[in-house]
């Protein structure tokens, strides 16, 4: 079976101040971890994982599945940076978009008169 990838652009309509800060503080934190990730300059996702993830779980404030997206994201930026035999020892991050995989979004047809289609999103950090 053929994976397939699509970038969706939405829009959020009546933020209110909580569910603002909330976004703005899950991509700081996404920013932050793949800058983290990134200071390991390791590329196999496996030796990573063992690596980091129970710290990674514990020193950031995602869900799992972001921790893990974040990984691969930080791998694909590195792999894609020694590719390309950069001057500088490591990348750079200026700006990073959050990646969202299957496990943090439910995606729905609707009959909302704003949109025939509802993204929701999950961000939040499960407490156990």
């Amino acid at each position: 079976m053929k994976e397939i990838q699509i970038t969706i652009v939405g829009k959020v309509f009546n933020a209110n101040k909580n569910k603002v800060l909330i976004l703005n503080r899950t991509l700081e934190e996404y920013f932050e971890i793949v800058k983290w990730y990134l200071n390991f300059n390791i590329v196999s996702k496996t030796e990573l994982h063992n690596k980091s993830y129970e710290s990674a779980k514990k020193m950031f404030d995602l869900n799992t599945a972001l921790i893990q997206t974040a990984r691969d994201k930080a791998i694909e930026i590195l792999k894609s940076f020694n590719e390309l035999k950069r001057k500088t020892n490591k990348p750079k991050l200026k700006r990073i978009a959050i990646r969202f995989d299957e496990r943090c979004y439910k995606f729905d047809k609707t009959n909302n008169v704003l949109t025939p289609y509802w993204l929701t999103l999950s961000i939040d950090k499960k407490k156990n």
